[in-house]
């Protein structure tokens, strides 16, 4: 029979009142907004349960991250729950992968979160968890899983001991292939390679953290700041000179950065404000950037991209002094660091 909208209505009310306190009529009130949704076709209504979920959602993942799991990959039209429950699992890794329920969640449930890129944790963890998972579970399950595993990720000295002994559900020339890699730093992988997953990803820097540096990728993409289709790493950042350890010469900065190809430059202004200049050369193009950022406040940074045709004039560097800014120059980092 058709439920009248007002009667839903109502029901929306009773049952809002009872998500906190009565867990079980969480999911009642999930399958039975299924159902009325579809037969009244009123995307309003599941706005505003999404949204009242939303509100509590973090208690509800410490209670039962499984049977949440659960639910957002049986019912993936609900977006803003998907995301909000997908983000605060990859946040917090140990609601899912520490409960005493794990090994009970479900294939297409485990896939979700293993084809986040930004799941913050260890890939070694994340094997250990997977096999565990799997000895629970059937063998045929483990081995398509293993598709999402980032092998070439792993840290080398934990590679051997902890995925050697399962070759046999392996792809033995992909382990083989990794551990080439591993003792060549200059060779490529032969296989599918992912985008650095979030708690692979390092930064030896003592100005900028992750969430920095991905904003930074966006830029260097010529992608705009609230850009959100990525949420991986696909440069890696090594760093070659810092003040503080090796000195601020000027010779010494050239030493460590001169030919060295694409460099990223961090100068620290004032408190908790950095400037940032970087410059990248892609297939032959350069592109130039400078930006002031709040490090407290990511949202707030400002960005500003160098005309091409003054690029000559725009960032200059002698063997005597910093880099400079500006024709004038407008910004000088000097022999002694002064600005």
């Amino acid at each position: 029979d058709t439920i009248m909208a007002e009667v839903f209505s109502e029901d929306l009310v009773a049952s809002s009142e009872t998500l906190v306190e009565d867990f079980k009529n969480l999911y009642e009130f999930k399958e039975r907004l299924l159902i009325t949704a579809d037969e009244l076709l009123i995307q309003s209504l599941i706005d505003i349960v999404q949204s009242l979920i939303i509100q509590n959602y973090y208690m509800f993942l410490q209670r039962s991250s499984i049977r949440m799991l659960h639910f957002i990959a049986h019912y993936k039209q609900f977006n803003e729950l998907n995301e909000a429950y997908l983000e605060t699992i990859c946040k917090n890794p140990s609601l899912l992968f520490d409960s005493d329920e794990f090994v009970s969640l479900e294939e297409n449930a485990l896939k979700l979160i293993l084809e986040c890129d930004n799941l913050d944790m260890k890939e070694s963890i994340i094997w250990k968890k997977l096999v565990q998972w799997g000895k629970a579970q059937h063998e045929q399950k483990l081995h398509e899983l293993t598709k999402l595993i980032r092998f070439y990720q792993i840290d080398p000295k934990k590679f051997v001991p902890e995925v050697w002994e399962y070759m046999d559900i392996l792809l033995k020339d992909l382990i083989k292939d990794v551990v080439h890699c591993h003792l060549d730093s200059d060779a490529k992988p032969s296989y599918k390679t992912f985008l650095i997953r979030w708690g692979n990803f390092r930064i030896n820097s003592e100005l900028i953290n992750k969430e920095i540096v991905l904003l930074l990728i966006k830029w260097i993409d010529g992608k705009t700041t609230d850009d959100n289709t990525s949420k991986g790493f696909h440069y890696k950042f090594n760093l070659l000179f810092r003040s503080n350890l090796d000195g601020h010469a000027s010779q010494a900065f050239h030493r460590r950065c001169d030919n060295k190809g694409q460099q990223l430059l961090l100068e620290e202004l004032q408190t908790q404000v950095v400037l940032l200049e970087v410059t990248i050369y892609l297939i032959g193009m350069e592109i130039i950037f400078i930006f002031l950022l709040d490090t407290n406040n990511l949202k707030k940074a400002m960005l500003s991209r160098v005309n091409h045709n003054l690029s000559d004039c725009a960032i200059g560097c002698d063997g005597a002094h910093g880099p400079s800014f500006g024709e004038g120059p407008d910004l000088h980092i000097s022999n002694n660091k002064t600005i």
